[in-house]
């Protein structure tokens, strides 16, 4: 069969995929973000420009999936291009050499399509190991340090009184005033506040911080504060921002760490250095 006929016989599947899209109000950047595929597959696909796209299996892959995104029988669309499926050629056998069976491109589709979901469920659940292996890490409790009165080196005089003698009858000590001499004398001790009647000084109170997430993708966001209490913990859709408020030092964990942007107080951190297998892990103070 000639390439213009193939053309003729495909010709229609991109054009009813435009105009359904148009009739639903979508751009294609929306459905190229749907699909996860380029915004340039989109145009081939609605050009039935196949030769720019990977193989043909793929190609139908695209177009089921775009009828299905529209909510549109996909079936009518994919009969114009099962000619354009190669034919499976099967290796001649030579002397001595036994026939080897040629394999579905369909089936290795679907093992691609397993493969995949494998490997991402496997990253889910290495995320959610290092999520729960945090949580079970006792955290301890910042303690302030309390500031201890020092003892003064400073010798302390004792006064001792002398005996009243005639001669000198101011040495005379009563009873009241040997009470108020008798205790210890420290040179240059101030009096403690609660001498003085001066209140002591309060502790200031710690104040909460902000952390902002900006996600150019998607990526799950787990936040714990100084309690080890979970604050925020989600999977968060791209082009989406969060704002938490809580008391610091904070845990953050972030899965796709490539597409979250981080912000602490307005200021910008850095993920980079923090992040392992697509995982960051950070302290925030």
């Amino acid at each position: 069969m000639s390439e213009g006929a193939a053309d003729n016989k495909s010709a229609g599947v991109g054009s009813i995929l435009s105009a359904a899209r148009q009739r639903q109000g979508l751009s294609v950047a929306d459905v190229a973000r749907q699909l996860k595929l380029r915004v340039r597959q989109i145009e081939a696909l609605e050009a039935d420009d196949y030769k720019s796209l990977p193989r043909i299996t793929f190609v139908r892959g695209f177009i089921r999936n775009y009828a299905k995104l529209l909510q549109i029988d996909a079936e009518p669309l994919l009969k114009p291009t099962e000619h354009l499926l190669p034919t499976p050629q099967v290796p001649e056998a030579g002397p001595g050499v036994a026939e080897i069976p040629s394999v579905s491109n369909k089936n290795n589709l679907w093992r691609s399509y397993a493969a995949f979901a494998l490997f991402a469920s496997l990253g889910v659940m290495f995320l959610v190991y290092e999520w729960y292996r945090e949580q079970s890490v006792p955290r301890t409790k910042p303690v302030s340090a309390a500031v201890k009165p020092q003892k003064s080196k400073t010798p302390v005089a004792q006064f001792t009184p002398r005996p009243a003698s005639p001669a000198n009858p101011a040495n005379t000590v009563s009873p009241a005033n040997q009470a108020s001499t008798s205790g210890p004398v420290v040179p240059g001790d101030t009096p403690l506040p609660e001498q003085t009647g001066e209140a002591r000084p309060v502790a200031q109170k710690i104040r909460s911080s902000e952390i902002r997430l900006e996600f150019d993708d998607e990526s799950w966001v787990g936040i714990t504060d100084k309690n080890g209490r979970t604050i925020f913990a989600q999977l968060n859709p791209a082009g989406s921002t969060q704002t938490v408020r809580g008391y610091p030092p904070f845990l953050l964990v972030a899965g796709n760490a490539a597409g979250v942007r981080l912000f602490y107080n307005d200021k910008p951190v850095d993920l980079q250095p923090y992040t392992k297998v697509d995982v960051a892990r950070i302290t925030l103070e």
